[in-house]
């Protein structure tokens, strides 16, 4: 509860001051007019008012910690009647002593009820005053830690998504191709050889970069176009990708961004030699989005390991770009938009 305002350096020293002048202040206006206030003001008097508003405010603040430290089992009502009754006394009590020790040791008299009641009430509406702010600001800090912990948690979320993503192995990729190479090695070795040298391209690559947050487009569309030409085995080369962009090195992808999405949109696309599937991959710099069109043919099943991997995707580029990974589709037309993540030449040599 460090955190708190009352237990701030600055405004103990700065809340006893201001409070002890006003005191003083309001006491000269109540019992005199504004015009007597400069023949009646006296040092010695403020000074016995900021020693009051110190006394009254230090004690308060020694009776919310004892609470806080020793009364933590208390729900929030009987804290609070506990704190309002405990500030109050304590407080209101040690202001009754010290007023009244100096009326009878300094000034030789005690002091009068009617006086003493008057201090007593301007200090007790500070001490509801200061109980409220206290209530306002706890509340405001437990608001704000909530707020924190919900913003961490959906943080942490996005991250263990984002390693996930990273090192996930997509295991009918790999089944399928084996089962291609088998059919193929008997009759034609060097086709499988070809094969093998794609297939090992695409999981090298995500080897070699799964601890890596971000790659340049040149890096993920050389592995984009070894998922391309490994699913032409299976597809009979209906399969071709179509890329536009230039400087494909000052943009950067998370890894194995297009081999999921390309690998989603094969497996849940009719293809055919009369239905070909064309892939095209665009730039979009007034929106800065990378966007990867295709059209439309939707087998009747969905396959649903690859639109886990799809949303996985999705949430993970929340957590480097401001705008959001989308999809649209737009009648027989679908466009994948990636948020363009353009990193400084210095840091992009070290990525």
């Amino acid at each position: 509860m460090n955190r708190l305002f009352i237990h701030n350096p600055f405004f103990r020293i700065g809340s006893g001051l201001v409070l002890g002048i006003l005191v003083y202040l309001l006491i000269l206006l109540i019992n005199n007019t504004v015009e007597d206030i400069n023949k009646l003001f006296s040092n010695q008097e403020l000074y016995v008012c900021i020693a009051l508003s110190y006394i009254a405010f230090e004690s308060m603040r020694l009776v919310i910690r004892s609470i806080e430290r020793f009364f933590k089992r208390l729900d929030f009502q009987q804290k609070a009647i506990a704190q309002f009754g405990g500030t109050l006394v304590a407080s209101l009590g040690l202001v009754t002593l010290s007023i009244s020790a100096y009326f009878r040791w300094i000034i030789g008299f005690s002091i009068g009820s009617g006086e003493l009641n008057l201090f007593l009430i301007i200090f007790g509406i500070a001490g509801l005053l200061y109980n409220i702010l206290y209530f306002s600001h706890f509340y405001l800090l437990r608001e704000n830690k909530s707020r924190m912990e919900e913003e961490n948690k959906l943080r942490e979320k996005v991250e263990a998504d984002f390693s996930s993503f990273k090192s996930e192995i997509n295991p009918d990729l790999l089944y399928e191709s084996l089962e291609n190479l088998i059919l193929t090695i008997h009759h034609n070795a060097d086709l499988a050889e070809e094969q093998i040298d794609y297939l090992a391209g695409i999981y090298r690559y995500s080897l070699v970069n799964r601890h890596k947050e971000l790659v340049s487009l040149e890096e993920e569309l050389a592995a984009a176009g070894a998922l391309v030409h490994l699913s032409n085995f299976k597809n009979h080369c209906q399969i071709s990708l179509v890329v536009d962009i230039p400087k494909a090195s000052e943009i950067h992808l998370i890894p194995g961004s297009l081999i999921v999405t390309i690998d989603g949109i094969v497996r849940n696309t009719l293809i055919s030699e009369k239905s070909p599937l064309v892939i095209n991959l665009t730039l979009e710099e007034d929106d800065d989005y990378l966007v990867l069109q295709h059209t439309l043919n939707d087998k009747l099943t969905v396959h649903t390991e690859s639109m886990i991997a799809f949303a996985r995707l999705q949430r993970s580029y929340s957590f480097f770009a401001e705008k959001p990974f989308m999809q649209v589709k737009a009648g027989r037309e679908n466009y994948i938009k990636f948020p363009l993540v353009r990193l400084p030449q210095t840091l992009s040599e070290s990525v």
